[in-house]
């Protein structure tokens, strides 16, 4: 159930940058928007920091509010929703890999032509599985986080991570033995 929502006078002290008024904007909003935010980027760290972004520019843009007929909420989740998308596309430009840390470069010149392959194939492989997926080894095996420290940082319980987890390695062990050119279930697995 949702709250009642905010009077027109605590707005309009916001506005006059009463510190009351936009901590208790901040406390009302502050939950909902970091659940519509986590549940489209499936990142904690990210959520958390995009509502920051979107309180600071709430903060900042406060004196031009208006109420036309929306809410503030509804002016929040439109600001929530202008960070995602910025955040989204500049990932797609971006187009980082950071999971080259799972296979250890060695010197050895002879080595290096396979261990590209390895790593071309690996790369393939996870950019397949969804985000959460990708992200839960990369906390497992990428940073070496136990299931505790993986649950905390994605904001799910222990039980769904070990299933997630299990989940993604058998997606990656599929996926690694199709690049392979092998049928499935030819004694692979990842771990």
């Amino acid at each position: 159930m949702s709250a009642p929502a905010l009077s027109p006078d605590l707005i309009r002290r916001a506005q006059q940058s009463d510190p009351q008024a936009i901590s208790a904007i901040y406390e009302r909003y502050a939950p909902e928007i970091y659940r519509y935010i986590y549940y489209r980027v499936h990142d904690a760290e990210l959520a958390r920091d995009l509502q920051s972004d979107v309180f600071l520019r709430m903060i900042e843009g406060l004196g031009r509010y208006e109420d036309r007929g929306w809410s503030i909420s509804a002016w929040l989740y439109r600001i929530a929703h202008d960070r995602l998308i910025d955040t989204l596309r500049r990932r797609e430009r971006t187009h980082t890999i950071p999971l080259d840390a799972w296979v250890e470069s060695g010197d050895d010149h002879e080595d290096s032509l396979e261990l590209s392959a390895q790593r071309a194939m690996l790369r393939r492989a996870i950019s397949q599985l969804s985000p959460s997926q990708a992200q839960v080894l990369r906390l497992r095996y990428g940073y070496d986080l136990s299931i505790q420290e993986t649950a905390r940082q994605m904001g799910r319980s222990q039980g769904s991570i070990k299933s997630l987890q299990h989940r993604a390695q058998q997606n990656l062990a599929r996926l690694i033995q199709e690049d392979m050119g092998e049928s499935p279930g030819g004694g692979y697995s990842f771990a």
